[in-house]
């Protein structure tokens, strides 16, 4: 039987269909719905329900069983990392211990202070899974649940993901490009483009204000924090009330 799958920009060709599931799929149309059906089943589990700060979760056996529950009702192999070699992706032999060294380093954002918004570190994260590349396919829809998870944990707006990213077009090639500047360890665009849909990190008021935040972001940490806001741009405007809260709660004086 003949199978038409597109070639979409930036993905990974589909040439191996010998662990598809539902035999009557043969079009790229049918591959979208049966994907889009089973990727809604994931996201209600993972991001309407509470999610726990990622140090809790940012593990390599619970970042292969999202991916299983996202494409486990269509692909065998979901859930299991590739064993052949893709552009975009690591060699397969390295995707563990990539894999491994980002969920340390997530977890290091979480206990130290990291000049860093919450907004880059989920860029980078989104980044890093793209470059990676665990899995044979769905890698781009995966790391961007991972990103929305990562946000939603720290309580933060995420992005509405254009519906025709999957598709050749004007959102997608914006989207590549912002990938590949990152490949070259630009993420701005990538940040810009998240931001440009819904993502944002909070103005330094709002986070003062903000008690969940207040919770983990203390002394340190939250002077770095409040570094990094103003590094992108937050900045107060010498308003002496707010600079003498930031100073009382951090010991640092803008």
């Amino acid at each position: 039987m003949n199978m038409n799958f597109e070639n979409i920009e930036g993905a990974t060709p589909i040439d191996d269909i010998s662990e598809l599931k539902p035999k009557w799929v043969i079009t790229q149309e049918d591959l979208n719905l049966v994907e889009s059906e089973n990727i809604s089943k994931a996201i209600n589990k993972y991001l309407t329900r509470k999610i726990s700060l990622p140090n809790r979760w940012f593990t390599i056996p619970f970042l292969q069983k999202i991916h299983r529950d996202m494409f486990g009702d269509v692909w065998s192999w979901a859930g299991s990392f590739r064993r052949t070699h893709t552009i975009p992706g690591v060699l397969p032999y390295r995707i563990r211990n990539d894999l491994e060294r980002l969920c340390i380093e997530v977890k290091f954002w979480e206990s130290e202070s990291v000049e860093l918004t919450l907004l880059e570190q989920a860029a980078r994260i989104h980044h890093q899974l793209v470059f990676i590349h665990p899995f044979q396919n769905g890698n781009g829809r995966f790391s961007r649940l991972i990103a929305d998870r990562f946000l939603k944990a720290w309580k933060y707006p995420i992005p509405h993901w254009p519906v025709d990213l999957g598709n050749n077009g004007k959102h997608r090639s914006e989207y590549i490009r912002a990938l590949k500047n990152a490949d070259k360890g630009e993420l701005e665009l990538l940040i810009c483009y998240m931001e440009k849909h819904g993502a944002k990190d909070p103005k330094i008021e709002e986070l003062l204000g903000n008690s969940f935040l207040k919770k983990f972001y203390k002394n340190e940490r939250l002077r770095v924090l409040i570094k990094a806001l103003q590094r992108r741009g937050n900045n107060m405007n010498n308003q002496k009330p707010l600079n003498e809260e930031i100073s009382k709660k951090t010991g640092y004086l803008q």
